[in-house]
């Protein structure tokens, strides 16, 4: 059954997106320890996108990474860039989410949009690895 649902490249995306939450949420963590919280999200999300790049492009669509790809990645994730830190501020100073909860959130809100476009980023600049 786990084999099953590995085939499906959405729910290695979900996985990924997990791995790629947790260590954007780590170094997230450990910041808020030296900088306020939108500054200390603002480097987490960025290391994030680096570590999203390469499980996307390998384990969820079995693509190389490539550097191509891995300076593309970046410029199309600008779009859920936008709508992220967007959502941060809004939780944090609108609905009073605790800066500890408001980066989950936003990763939650933001899921689909940051599929469509890593899916179209990797096809476009990574080689699949069967070639």
């Amino acid at each position: 059954m786990a084999a099953r649902l590995l085939a499906s490249d959405k729910v290695r995306f979900l996985l990924a997106g997990a791995s790629t939450t947790a260590f954007s949420y780590a170094v997230y963590f450990a910041l808020l320890q030296l900088f306020a919280p939108k500054p200390a999200y603002a480097v987490a999300y960025v290391a994030g996108i680096g570590w999203s790049y390469v499980a996307t492009a390998r384990w969820v669509f079995g693509r190389r990474p490539t550097w191509r790809g891995l300076f593309a990645f970046p410029l199309v994730y600008a779009a859920q860039a936008v709508l992220s830190f967007g959502l941060f501020v809004l939780l944090i100073d609108w609905a009073g989410l605790h800066p500890l909860v408001a980066p989950l959130a936003t990763v939650v809100l933001a899921l689909p949009l940051t599929y469509v476009l890593g899916r179209a980023v990797v096809q476009r600049t990574s080689p699949s690895t069967s070639a």
